[in-house]
């Protein structure tokens, strides 16, 4: 049994060591480090509600701790439409649906660099009205997580 276990725990381990790490910035939105071909991407994973709409053309701002702004382009690569429905009976059926885009914003090494820093705040150009966020749980090592998931990243070829 306790050899069981043990192999139980290495396995959860060993998969949670290759899972792709998301770092929130409020309920809306999360941003994960990418690599494909030697370039580098920030992924964006964000899902929309009344206020906030992710255009697609995406525009993430990044103000560092320093004062400096990081300015980063990209598009809305995907989109996952989640819905349900429940039947009450006598022909009334009651449903809702979500949506969760995916944008691929590229990035520089010298950007990464400077996500070291810090940041202080985040601004993404959804529609009708500016996704901003100057406060969220775990801004304190936000940038300085996202920039060693940006160190720890391998090339598509590698294991």
């Amino acid at each position: 049994m306790k050899k069981f276990v043990l192999l139980l725990i290495f396995i959860i381990s060993m998969t949670s060591a290759s899972a792709v790490e998301y770092r929130s910035v409020g309920s809306n939105a999360e941003f994960c480090a990418y690599t494909f071909d030697s370039e580098y991407f920030l992924i964006l994973s964000f899902k929309d509600d009344d206020d906030n709409r992710l255009s697609n053309n995406t525009i993430v701002k990044f103000k560092l701790l320093d004062g400096t702004v990081i300015r980063l382009e990209g598009t809305d690569g995907s989109t996952k439409t989640t819905t349900s429905a429940v039947n009450w009976g006598f022909g009334i059926v009651t449903g809702s649906s979500s949506e969760k885009h995916f944008a691929v914003v590229r990035i520089t090494r010298e950007e990464i660099e400077m996500l070291a820093i810090g940041v202080d705040k985040v601004a993404i150009n959804t529609l009708p009205e500016v996704y901003k966020r100057s406060k969220w749980s775990g801004k304190e090592t936000f940038g300085k997580r996202l920039y060693d998931d940006f160190m720890n990243l391998t090339s598509e070829f590698e294991e």
